[in-house]
């Protein structure tokens, strides 16, 4: 079961891990669930940027050697100009641009969003992010968390209860969370 929520969305939205590069923007407990769901989805390599590369390389290694695998590393943040290649599926789990400050992204440099493919950001409030605005002003997809909530809510749901919820129903739900986000 996808208790995180983010391999159902990222199925929705047919963002494709398996044999993907992914860099993974914090090092928080959602950054360790989703290093773990990358790897385990077979992600060519899941780079783990953080401002304490520590923190990131304890989750890298958990990962790695959980899954052996070898796919997962740490970088400091503030090193992401050394990453070589490109079409990158980057995954924002900072705080950073979460209501009241909506202004901020973690990476300001357009150079860093030219080189992805497609951005999610676990935060869903503002419904479009900094991070966000900066991949689509480089042309490439991006999608906020209300998805990976609710999916949260429904793979819970559907666990403690065991049914199946309707992709209809599912549709509604999210239409109605859009709703009152405004």
């Amino acid at each position: 079961t996808d208790i995180l929520g983010l391999d159902r969305e990222l199925a929705e939205e047919q963002v494709e891990l398996k044999d993907s590069p992914v860099i993974l923007l914090g090092a928080g407990g959602a950054a360790r669930a989703i290093a773990f769901l990358c790897v385990s989805k077979g992600a060519k390599e899941v780079a783990i940027l953080n401002r304490t590369e520590e923190k990131a390389a304890v989750i890298a290694e958990d990962v790695n050697r959980h899954l052996q695998s070898k796919a997962a590393y740490a970088m400091k943040l503030s090193d992401y100009g050394k990453l070589t290649g490109g079409n990158y599926v980057v995954i924002q789990t900072t705080s950073v641009g979460l209501y009241p400050n909506c202004d901020d992204a973690v990476i300001e440099d357009e150079d860093f969003y030219k080189r992805a493919a497609v951005g999610v950001d676990i935060i869903y409030n503002p419904a479009e992010t900094k991070f966000m605005k900066l991949m689509k002003a480089q042309g490439k997809p991006a999608y906020n968390g209300l998805k990976m909530l609710l999916y949260q809510g429904v793979s819970a749901f559907e666990l403690w209860n065991d049914i199946k919820v309707s992709k209809e129903n599912i549709r509604k739900v999210y239409e109605n969370m859009q709703k009152k986000l405004g």
